[in-house]
C-alpha cells in the first residue's frame, strides 16, 4: 500500500487511511504470535505491543472522523453562503 499524500485532506487522507492499515496488519500479526507464544517475557512483550497498537488504531480512525466532521461542517458553512 504505497500512495502519495496529495497535499489536500478533504475527504480522504492517504497518510491516515496508509497509516491505519500498516497498523491494522501490526495489530494482526502481534495477535497471530501472541496466541502461539509460551514464554512469559515475550508473551508479556507481545501483550504491550498489540494494547499499543490498538491505541494508535484508535487515534488514527478518531483523527479521522474528527476530520471528517469538520471537513463537513466547513462544506455547510460554505453552502450557506452559496
Amino acid at each position: 500500500m504505497d500512495r502519495k499524500c496529495v497535499h489536500s485532506c478533504k475527504g480522504l487522507c492517504n497518510a491516515l487511511e496508509v497509516a491505519e492499515h500498516r497498523e491494522q496488519e501490526s495489530l494482526t500479526q502481534y495477535r497471530e504470535y501472541a496466541s502461539g507464544c509460551d514464554y512469559p517475557d515475550v508473551k508479556q512483550l507481545l501483550d504491550a505491543l498489540i494494547a499499543d497498537r490498538e491505541r494508535a488504531l484508535r487515534l488514527l480512525r478518531e483523527t479521522r472522523e474528527m476530520l471528517r466532521e469538520k471537513f463537513n461542517l466547513m462544506d455547510s458553512i460554505n453552502d450557506s453562503f452559496a
